[in-house]
């Protein structure tokens, strides 16, 4: 505590000889990339210990600054067992990567779940998460691009490893980290494991679980792949004419006020059901509103026009208002997803650098099995450390907020424990 301490010093020499005091005391070389990490973690603008959240669970948050944009920073939220504030005496990260429109709130059960499993675990709510429904101007996204969305998750990353490093008094290279992505969050995690920034000291992570997303279906889907380059087309014409955010998830905000708020009201587009109903049907029924759905019976929650099955869902809106999903994304990753999965020229992940041990899940109403071949045929021609299960016929948000979410998570844990690294 008094290294952290000593490193909000407003002198300037003051605090560079804490930085690299710092450096030196995990053991960290200063070269110009580690120090940038480093200089990130102090300088953020919020570096709070909110306090204990559930037993002797802490929360911690860092804001972190990583670019000159209103918007350009990202949000760790950590929870970690604790010995007494600012000390614990755990050694291994698990970072998990939101899906796409989604935040910390969504995934806060999931945290501290691994928290009390003994993980210091960090939810990572990227640059999306900072924008507010009111925003008109979305210049900036042209620049939110997979490649910058990895630099972000190295900096994240790194920033956990540091912060744990702090807490626990360890030396930063023996932090093992595990990362968990869902979604868009798996296709960050799954691209990002192929890339340089895996190869770094700081930014290595140990083992990943990508969770429901397709990186390139099985070829014999062929009519599928060809719906993708579809979209592959339809996201270059916006970004071409200088459309850059999407706004899925802001009608889908809209769709949920109405479901809560006027629940028996009609809902005005769709003749016939009630705003409830409709919501019920885009959660239940999401293949039948996509033109080119990812899977024949895609859907983000099991149920039908009556209820959902597995989740509560008078919270599942009421997180979603307060939070747990933000309006505009970028069409950049869509394209990319969507590049990647129509087969598009110039579009793929170097399998063969994902050289860690690797859980897919496919949740059987999202992704589901589909996904899997990717990481089953194509990763494991060179890594004999995949695994792959299709879990539940539940619809691609069932990991998060469902009655029964936690068994998938003890699963997870179950591998973790069953899958050691070779350090």
């Amino acid at each position: 505590m008094k290294t952290r301490i000593a490193l909000t010093d407003a002198n300037p020499e003051k605090r560079m000889e804490a930085i690299y005091n710092l450096l030196d005391k995990l053991g960290i070389s200063s070269n110009p990339t580690l120090f940038r990490v480093s200089e990130l973690y102090m300088s953020s603008t919020q570096n709070n210990r909110i306090g204990i959240v559930c037993d002797d669970v802490a929360e911690y948050k860092l804001r972190v600054n990583i670019g000159p944009g209103k918007y350009d920073y990202i949000t760790l939220t950590n929870y970690v067992k604790e010995k007494s504030p600012w000390n614990i005496d755990i050694n291994k990260n698990l970072i998990i990567l939101p899906g796409q429109a989604l935040t910390k709130v969504f995934y806060s059960d999931m945290a501290i779940y691994y928290a009390q499993q003994g993980y210091s675990t960090y939810i990572l709510d990227r640059r999306e998460t900072n924008i507010p429904i009111n925003e008109t101007d979305f210049s900036y996204m042209e620049n939110w691009t997979i490649k910058e969305h990895m630099r972000d998750t190295y900096d994240g990353v790194a920033i956990s490893r540091i912060h744990t490093a702090i807490l626990s008094n360890e030396p930063v290279e023996s932090i093992e980290v595990m990362a968990i992505g869902h979604s868009h969050g798996a296709l960050i995690i799954t691209a990002y494991k192929a890339s340089e920034y895996d190869d770094m000291s700081l930014g290595s992570v140990d083992r990943i679980v990508p969770v429901d997303i397709i990186i390139k279906y099985d070829p014999k889907y062929s009519e599928l792949i060809q719906a993708q380059a579809q979209e592959f087309e339809i996201f270059s014409e916006s970004l071409k004419n200088r459309t850059y955010n999407a706004t899925n998830m802001a009608i889908m905000m809209q769709v949920a006020n109405l479901a809560l708020t006027d629940p028996e009201g009609n809902y005005s587009f769709y003749n016939g059901l009630t705003n409830r109903q409709f919501f019920r049907l885009m959660a239940s029924q999401s293949y039948t509103l996509n033109a080119h759905p990812y899977t024949p019976n895609y859907h983000y929650w099991s149920g039908d026009l009556n209820g959902l099955y597995y989740v509560d869902e008078n919270r599942l809106l009421n997180l979603t208002l307060a939070g747990g999903a933000v309006p505009y994304t970028p069409k950049c990753m869509d394209q990319y997803m969507a590049g990647l999965m129509g087969n598009v020229e110039g579009y793929e992940i170097d399998f063969s650098r994902i050289n860690s041990p690797v859980l897919y899940i496919g949740l059987g109403g999202g992704f589901s099995e589909y996904g899997s071949w990717w990481y089953k045929n194509e990763v494991g021609k060179t890594n004999g450390r995949v695994t792959s299960i299709n879990w539940n016929n539940q619809g691609h948000c069932s990991i998060a907020l469902d009655y029964n979410s936690p068994d998938l998570w003890a699963l997870i844990n179950s591998w973790v424990k069953n899958n050691p690294t070779k350090k």
